[in-house]
């Protein structure tokens, strides 16, 4: 059932800042952020882990810049952010995280989580596998219809803690037209969001801190319905076996000849959460304007994807590279 919205106090330091915990004063289901919802012992988790979460956070940030230095070779023309926080440590890394980028189908899974916030599993439940399994707009257009535009940037600004100048729904325009009038509209009429603040919803599913713990089943389980490789399964593709299967992750495309400018469009999303053997991390890899979205851009995400998780891993013996990808300079 809908959570109400006085019992949530801002929970964005929880994917910001290592050490940071955010306080959900009389919220339902809401715990830690390592393993399943609702674990209150995620320091704990980190030290059994045997995670130094400085040491963690500079190899992070060292995959994290060393892929944003790639993209000029691996995927030309691409504009790219990173972001992820190992959930139990609090490390965490960002290159370009809190830039703008049109969020195309991405933020389904935070306008999923609004109207189950709003509206219920049993009235979103039928939408399930087609946004999750298909992306389908016009499913989407009916999940938001549950709550209206409006209501969806309420929740994601107010409860989940996305930033009111970084992370909009504006417009949706499948069958019919919504328009959020609260939308600051910093990109015209696209729907926006950063890599920061998908990494900050990511953190507070995870910890069962966004939504009621039927919710946070319910939607955990659907975003497992996302492909796992192929258009939409970015993330997953390149992960060992077990994560790939458990990641619960929403792609987001507007390939080429998709709309009005292949230059500024060109957008290829993942976000998504991974269990790794040293425990479950978010992450967010928003890219956009490839010269060549299908032989550079997709296998580039695919790639952070596997490299990242390799590093939280500190598995040195996963081989990320594929015959796609292109050698380097």
């Amino acid at each position: 059932m809908p959570r109400p919205r006085a019992a949530v106090v801002a929970f964005s330091c929880l994917a910001l800042a290592a050490g940071c915990s955010g306080t959900i004063a009389g919220s339902r289901g809401h715990g830690g952020a390592d393993g399943a919802p609702g674990n209150d012992d995620a320091a704990s988790g980190a030290a059994d882990a045997g995670i130094d979460p400085q040491v963690l956070e500079a190899e992070l940030q060292a995959t994290v810049d060393r892929l944003q230095a790639e993209a000029s070779w691996r995927t030309p023309g691409s504009e790219v952010a990173l972001a992820v926080r190992h959930l139990a440590s609090g490390a965490r890394a960002s290159s370009r995280g809190g830039e703008l980028y049109v969020s195309a189908s991405s933020a389904k899974a935070w306008w999923v989580a609004a109207a189950l916030d709003g509206a219920g599993v049993a009235a979103v439940e039928p939408y399930a596998d087609p946004v999750f399994i298909d992306s389908d707009n016009g499913a989407t257009g009916d999940v938001i219809d549950l709550v209206g535009p409006d209501a969806i940037n309420v929740y994601i600004w107010d409860v989940v803690g996305m930033g009111r100048d970084t992370t909009a729904l504006t417009q949706w325009n499948y069958e019919v037209t919504r328009e959020a009038a609260n939308s600051p509209r910093h990109m015209g009429s696209d729907n926006y969001t950063t890599a920061d603040d998908a990494v900050i919803f990511l953190a507070g599913l995870q910890a069962g801190a966004v939504l009621d713990s039927t919710a946070t089943a319910a939607l955990s389980d659907w975003m497992t319905r996302s492909p796992r490789s192929g258009t939409g399964g970015w993330l997953a593709a390149r992960l060992p076996a077990d994560a790939q299967a458990s990641a619960r992750h929403k792609g987001g495309w507007l390939p080429p000849g998709c709309c009005s400018s292949d230059t500024y469009y060109n957008t290829l999303n993942e976000v998504g959460l991974v269990d790794s053997p040293r425990g479950t991390y978010a992450v967010a890899i928003l890219t956009h304007a490839g010269d060549d979205w299908y032989g550079r851009q997709a296998p580039y995400v695919e790639l952070a994807s596997c490299e990242i998780y390799k590093t939280v891993s500190a598995a040195a013996d996963i081989d990320c590279a594929r015959d796609v990808d292109p050698p380097a300079p």
